[in-house]
């Protein structure tokens, strides 16, 4: 194996890019919010695999951080952008490391 490929951690990347897919889905979804079914979807449309649990995990993070307010009704999960989570994605807070938000233009 080459060192770029040695170097770079492909699960973490994943999930990092993952969280700010979440994000940008939120974003979307404004005031609403929207269910895990519909995250999902922009996943597929990427395309990331993920799975229910992991889009989960990461809802799960984010919420813990105050970035989104989650909604755990059994069986299905749903989330909302809170006021700091859409500060970041509009780029006027600054963004977790553990997010793979682009960079400003």
């Amino acid at each position: 194996m080459d060192p770029l490929h040695q170097a770079i951690d492909h699960d973490r990347a994943e999930r990092e890019f993952l969280r700010w897919v979440i994000l940008l889905a939120l974003w979307h979804a404004r005031p609403y919010g929207c269910s895990e079914h519909v995250i999902m979807g922009a996943c597929r449309d990427i395309p990331i695999r993920v799975t229910f649990d992991q889009v989960r995990q990461e809802i799960h993070s984010l919420g813990k951080r105050g970035l989104v307010d989650v909604k755990n009704d059994a069986p299905i999960w749903s989330a909302e952008l809170s006021a700091s989570g859409e500060a970041v994605v509009d780029y006027r807070a600054d963004c977790p490391s553990d997010i793979a938000r682009p960079n400003r233009w």
